[in-house]
C-alpha cells in the first residue's frame, strides 16, 4: 500500500494524531479537585447536561485528530492507480509529448542502426502499448528537435483507431542534416507543457546524449554549471516537476570515434590564370591517433588531387593545401557597352572528401559518421578582376591620360580586366558588374550617381578616389565629403609642395603595413621611402568621422606628415582615398618599380574583402544584391534536388525612392548541397551564382555525456534516463488520480466544523 503515495514518509507525520488527545489530557490534569459542600448542588445539576457536553467534547476531539491525519495523509502525496480507478470510473486523460533529435549525429550505426531509427522503432512500440492499453486514455504529440514551431501530431487522440496514421507518421520522420539546438528545442517543449490542461502529461526525450547538445560553453566535464535556465538540463529539471513523468532515452551506443572535414576554403580571390590554394581542414574528434590519412580534392569533374595526413592525434585538426590554377575563358567584351556582362565568371562544384578506402577494416572504426566526412564549395572563378577606370581628364596621348598606368595592369598573370570610361559613361554604368572603381581626377558626379555608389560601396563594393590637378576642391568636398556623411572622410584643403619639381618629399609606411603594401615592403623594405612626391592634396578629417573605420596606412614625409593615402571601411566595402593622382604629373611614382606590384595588390585585397561567403551551413540564409539598372527584380534558386524557388528582390534602403540597388534574400536552405541562384539580365540572357550548403561541424563531435554526469541527478530528480529497451517496462508513479486536493478540500470543511461547532456549543454552557 505505499506504494499508493509519493511521499510515504510524510505518513509518520500521522503521529500528530495524538496531539489533540495530549492536549486534553493535559488540560485535565491542571485542576485539583477539592471537596466543597456547596459544590453538591451544582453537581446534581450538571448530571442532566454530562452526557450531552461529553459527546459534544468527543466531536471535537476526533475532528482534531482527523484535521491532523488529513494534513499528513495531503504532504504524502496519495493517489489510486489507474488498475483500482478504471472500475470506478472511465480512465484519465494523459498526454505523452515526445521529442525526438533528427540532427545529424543520429546517422550513427548501433548495432546495425542509426540513432534515428533506433528512435522511430521504440516510438513506434510505445504508442502502439499505449494504443491497446486501457489503463489511461492516451492522447499523443510529437515534436522534433530541428523544428518545434511545428508539430508532427499535435495532442491527437491515441487509440486503436488512429494508431494507423500516426505510424505513418512516426515512420516518414527523416534526418533534418542541422545541428541540434536543444536550448531552443526544449525551451518549445517547455512552452508547450506549461499551458493550460486539466490533465496529466508525461514527457519522452529521445537524444543520443552527445555533450556538445548538453553542455553548454562554461559547463564543465562533469556537466555541473551554473549557467542560466537557457542551459538545455536546467530547462527539462524546471519542467519536470510539474509533469507525471519525465523520460530521457538514449538512442545511441558506444560508438563516438569521428573525423570530419571541417572547412574548405580558397586562399584569396578566384581568379583565373593564377595559381590558387584551397586549404582544407580535416579534424579527429576521436580518442585514437590516425595515422596515414588520405584526403582529396576534386574540381568539378576532373580528376582528384590526394593528400596524406602523417599522423592525426585526437581533438587535432590539420590544414592542407592544395594548388590549382583555373584556365580563363575566353571572352568577347564591347568597348564601353555597360549593358554586357564585362568579365566572363564560372562556377566550379569543389569538394573535398576523406578517402574512407584509406580506413579500410578498423580503421572505419574511427569515423562513425561518414557524411560529414566530406565538404563541399562553391567557386565563382572569374576570367579577370572587373575594375572600371572613370579618367577626368582624358587625353588623345595615352601617356597623359590619367588612367595610363592603371590600364597598364591589365596582362596576363595579374587577373585583372580593365574599363576605361568617361564620367559620362559612368552615369549610366552598372555598377554591379564592377569590384572596384578608380575615380581618377573627378571631383563632380551627379547627385543620383553619387547616392548610386554610396549603396554600391555599402554593399560591399570598393572605391578608390584620386584626385590631381583638375580637381576642385569646393566641388570634391560638397560630392564626395559632404560635410561628413558623403564617401571621403577627408575633404581636400590645398595644393602643396613644388610644381617646378625642384623640391620633394617621399612616402613613411605606417608600422601596422597594410594588406596592399605588405609584398611590396616585405620584398624591399625601402622601395617606398624612395619615391618622390612634388605635390599633393593637403586634406582634414570631418570632425563626425568614425575613426575607427578608418586606417591611414601611407603618409609623407613633409613637416605636417601629410596623408597620402587612407583607407575606409564602409559597412561591407571600402573606399581609398589617395592625396595624389594616378598620372605622373606630381610625383615620379606611376614609373616607379613600386606601382605596379602595389596597385595589382590594392585591387586583389579590395576585392577579396567583396567576396560572398559561397558556403553556408545548413538551415543558413543567402543575400543576393540586385542592380535593377542591369537585372529584373525577380530572383529564382533551385536546390540541389532541382526543386525552383522564387522571391522579388526589395530595396536597400526603402526610405530612397530612387534607389537602383536591391537585394534578394532566401531564407533556410536545408538540403545540403549546391544551390544555383538565377538573376536576369533586362536583355533577358542570365547570371548565375552557385552557392553550396554543409552540415554544421559542430555535430561531427560524438562525445556522450558520462556515467559520472547522469549518476549526478543531471536532468533532476524527476526525470529519469532510459534505455530503448528499458523504457517499455516504466509505470507512471501517481498516474492521473492523486487525492490530495481532495483530501485539502475535506481537511478545509473539517476545520471549519470543528471552529463553528466549538463556538455554538461553548456560547450555550
Amino acid at each position: 500500500m505505499l506504494t499508493w503515495f509519493l511521499n510515504p514518509w510524510m505518513l509518520l507525520g500521522g503521529l500528530a494524531v495524538a496531539s489533540p488527545i495530549l492536549i486534553h489530557l493535559l488540560n485535565k490534569r491542571r485542576f485539583k479537585i477539592v471537596q466543597w459542600a456547596a459544590m453538591d448542588f451544582l453537581f446534581e445539576a450538571d448530571k442532566k447536561n454530562r452526557r450531552r457536553v461529553q459527546l459534544e467534547n468527543f466531536i471535537l476531539l476526533m475532528l482534531r485528530c482527523l484535521a491532523m491525519l488529513l494534513l499528513a495523509l495531503m504532504l504524502a502525496r496519495p493517489f489510486l492507480p489507474s488498475s483500482v480507478t478504471a472500475a470506478m470510473r472511465q480512465s484519465q486523460k494523459v498526454e505523452r509529448v515526445i521529442m525526438i533529435d533528427d540532427s545529424l549525429s543520429q546517422r550513427v550505426i548501433n548495432d546495425s542502426q542509426s540513432s534515428l531509427d533506433i528512435a522511430r522503432e521504440s516510438v513506434t512500440q510505445l504508442v502502439t502499448q499505449l494504443a491497446n492499453s486501457t489503463d489511461t486514455e492516451d492522447w499523443l504529440t510529437v515534436m522534433l528537435t530541428s523544428d518545434t514551431s511545428q508539430f508532427l501530431i499535435d495532442n491527437q487522440p491515441l487509440t486503436p483507431t488512429t494508431l494507423t496514421g500516426h505510424l505513418q507518421t512516426i515512420e516518414d520522420i527523416k534526418y533534418s542534416d542541422q545541428a541540434a539546438d536543444y536550448s531552443e528545442a526544449l525551451a518549445g517543449m517547455k512552452a508547450h507543457l506549461s499551458g493550460d490542461h486539466n490533465y496529466g502529461r508525461v514527457a519522452y526525450l529521445y537524444s543520443d546524449l552527445r555533450k556538445r547538445d548538453w553542455l553548454l560553453g562554461n559547463a564543465g566535464e562533469d556537466g555541473n554549471s551554473d549557467v542560466d535556465s537557457a542551459a538545455p538540463n536546467k530547462i527539462v529539471q524546471s519542467f519536470s516537476e510539474s509533469l507525471l513523468g519525465t523520460f530521457v532515452v538514449d538512442t545511441a551506443g558506444p560508438n563516438d570515434q569521428n573525423l570530419t572535414i571541417t572547412s574548405i576554403r580558397a586562399d584569396g580571390l578566384l581568379v583565373a590564370n593564377k595559381v590558387i590554394n584551397f586549404i582544407v581542414e580535416v579534424a579527429n574528434f576521436g580518442d585514437t591517433t590516425v595515422a596515414d590519412l588520405k584526403v582529396l580534392l576534386q574540381v568539378g569533374e576532373s580528376q582528384p588531387h590526394y593528400k596524406t595526413v602523417a599522423s592525426l592525434a585526437p581533438q587535432e585538426k590539420q590544414d592542407l593545401v592544395f594548388t590549382w590554377v583555373f584556365n580563363a575563358a575566353e571572352m568577347e567584351r564591347g568597348l564601353l557597352d555597360f549593358e554586357q556582362e564585362k568579365t566572363s565568371t564560372r562556377d566550379y562544384r569543389i569538394m573535398a572528401q576523406i578517402d574512407r578506402q584509406s580506413l579500410s577494416g578498423d580503421g572505419l572504426k574511427l569515423d562513425q559518421l561518414s557524411e560529414d566526412s566530406t565538404r563541399l564549395l562553391a567557386a565563382s572563378v572569374i576570367d579577370g578582376i572587373p575594375v572600371l577606370l572613370v579618367d577626368g581628364d582624358p587625353s588623345a596621348t595615352s601617356e597623359r591620360s590619367e588612367t595610363h598606368y592603371l590600364r597598364s595592369l591589365e596582362v596576363l598573370g595579374t587577373g585583372l580586366t580593365m574599363t576605361a570610361a568617361t564620367i559620362s559613361d559612368l552615369e549610366t554604368a552598372s555598377l554591379s558588374d564592377f569590384e572596384v572603381i578608380f575615380l581618377c581626377n573627378v571631383d563632380e558626379v551627379s547627385a543620383d550617381r553619387t547616392a548610386a555608389l554610396k549603396q554600391w560601396v555599402t554593399s560591399g563594393g570598393s572605391l578608390v578616389l584620386m584626385p590631381g590637378n583638375r580637381v576642385r576642391a569646393t566641388t570634391f568636398n560638397d560630392t564626395f565629403f559632404n560635410q561628413g556623411e558623403g564617401l571621403s572622410p577627408v575633404k581636400l584643403v590645398s595644393i602643396a609642395g613644388d610644381p617646378t619639381m625642384a623640391k620633394w618629399t617621399n612616402f613613411e609606411v605606417a608600422p601596422q603595413v597594410h594588406p596592399a603594401l605588405q609584398v611590396m615592403i616585405d620584398s624591399d623594405a625601402s622601395s617606398l621611402g624612395n619615391v618622390d612626391v612634388f605635390s599633393w592634396w593637403t586634406s582634414e578629417f570631418g570632425a563626425d568621422v568614425d575613426m575607427q573605420s578608418v586606417e591611414v596606412p601611407l603618409r609623407l614625409s613633409d613637416a605636417d606628415n601629410s596623408i597620402a593615402m587612407l583607407d575606409r571601411r564602409i559597412s561591407d566595402g571600402r573606399v581609398i582615398v589617395f592625396t595624389i593622382p594616378g598620372d605622373g604629373d606630381w610625383t615620379m611614382w606611376p614609373s616607379s618599380p613600386t606601382f605596379a606590384p602595389v596597385m595589382v595588390d590594392l585591387i586583389s585585397y579590395l576585392a577579396g574583402s567583396n567576396n560572398a561567403e559561397s558556403s553556408i551551413q545548413l538551415g543558413g540564409s543567402v543575400k543576393v544584391p540586385v542592380d535593377l539598372s542591369a537585372f529584373e527584380n525577380r530572383v529564382s534558386v533551385r536546390d540541389p534536388e532541382n526543386e525552383k524557388m522564387e522571391t522579388v528582390a526589395k530595396p536597400l534602403n526603402p526610405e530612397k525612392a530612387q534607389s537602383v540597388l536591391y537585394q534578394a534574400e532566401f531564407d533556410n536552405f536545408s538540403k545540403r548541397g549546391f544551390y544555383d541562384i538565377e538573376l536576369t539580365r533586362h536583355s533577358g540572357e542570365t547570371q548565375n551564382v552557385l552557392v553550396a550548403t554543409n552540415y554544421d561541424s559542430r555535430e561531427s563531435q560524438l562525445k556522450r555525456l558520462s556515467e559520472t554526469v547522469l549518476e549526478k541527478k543531471f536532468f533532476g530528480d524527476k526525470a529519469q534516463v532510459v534505455t530503448t529497451a528499458g523504457l517499455l517496462g516504466q509505470t507512471i508513479d501517481g498516474g492521473n488520480s492523486e487525492i490530495w486536493m481532495t483530501i485539502l478540500i475535506v481537511l478545509m470543511i473539517i476545520l471549519g466544523a470543528e471552529q463553528f461547532l466549538g463556538w455554538f456549543w461553548g456560547r450555550k454552557r
